[in-house]
Order: C-alpha cells, then structure tokens, then sequence
C-alpha cells in the first residue's frame, strides 16, 4: 500500500509548488492480455482491471506522469485440474509527451519504469515477488478545450521478465510479467490555469 502513494504523493506536491502547471488524474479500466504463454494457459487469455493514473505538465507539452494497476485471477492447473490463484500489480513512473491537435482532440505518448508485484498460489505452494520492466503507451485524450473533465483510450504494453533461477522455488524458464493493455479512463485537471 505505501508504494501505491509514493508516485501520486510526489505528483501532487511538484503540482502544489508549480501551480501554473496543469495536473491530471485520471481512472478508468484497462484490459490485458497476458505475455506469458504459461499464465494464459491457467488463467486466460484476459485480465480486466482498474487502473489510476496521474500526469503533470513540465514544460510545453511534457509530462511527469505515473500510474497503478492491480488484477487477480484464478484458474486450473493444465495437468491436474487443481485451483490455483495470481495477483500482479504494478506502479509505473516516466515522461510523456501531450500534444493537441483541435480545440478537443490531443495525442499522448508515455514511456518509463515499472515495478512490477506478483503472487501465485497453486499446488500448496506460494510463488512471490517484485521485479523491474517498463511501460510504454500512446493514445488519445478528449479534453474540451474549456473545460476540466477528459476522456482517454490507451494501448501500451507493460513488460517485465523475472529469471527462473531468482524464484523461489527456482523454475526452469523465466516467469513474464504484465502483457500487452488498453486502457480507457475519465479524468479531471485539477491544478493549473486555463
């Protein structure tokens, strides 16, 4: 939970001491298709979850931005038929670039770090940890030109590998985190003049 309020702590008070810029929040669902062939095979091949973001402008048209995301799914193992449950969830951290391009219509691109958590049960064993990988994403925001409320569409791609040998216990290939995400939102500006 602490990690969760690191990037949007830091978001707000950099948007306090720089008020002229603008601030953006944002909520919304993303849906994932999972990198990892082995996940799908137990899990599925979808993940809908909800997912915060947050963006403040620098200078001109780019962004501090950062975002949180969480999914847990269940499912069967292939060979045994036994229950078995994952959690991954990720804070991201990075630059972005918004351009508007008409009164309503702006374009964004996002690149950065993340941290990627997971959590397997299965078997009566627990698999754990955190691993780092990146973020990339790109889409368009509808933000009226005198108003404060937004709507995005996001495609992007969330990626981490976590070598088999640093897991505990050790697996004979690397475990893939995160996969390819859409994601829309609502979001309102919540510092900055117009």
């Amino acid at each position: 939970m602490k990690r969760f309020l690191i990037v949007p702590a830091i978001l707000i008070l950099a948007a306090s001491a720089a008020a002229e810029n603008h601030f953006f929040l944002s909520a919304g669902a993303s849906f994932l298709r999972p990198g990892d062939t082995n996940y799908r095979a137990i899990y599925g091949n979808q993940a809908v979850y909800p997912e915060l973001s947050a963006a403040i402008r620098l200078v001109a048209g780019v962004c501090l931005t950062g975002s949180f995301g969480r999914y847990a799914r269940n499912g069967t193992t292939p060979e045994l038929g036994l229950d078995a449950s994952s959690t991954q969830s990720y804070i991201s951290w990075g630059l972005g670039y918004l351009l508007r391009v008409s009164p309503t219509l702006c374009l964004t691109a996002n690149g950065g770090m993340a941290s990627l958590s997971f959590r397997e049960e299965a078997l009566d064993a627990v698999m754990k940890g955190h691993h780092m990988g990146y973020l990339a994403e790109g889409g368009v925001l509808l933000v009226p030109e005198d108003e404060r409320v937004f709507m995005g569409l996001k495609v992007g791609y969330l990626s981490a590998a976590v070598p088999g040998s640093e897991l505990t216990p050790p697996l004979g290939r690397d475990l893939k985190l995160g996969g390819l995400k859409i994601s829309v939102s609502i979001g309102i500006q919540i510092f900055g003049g117009e």
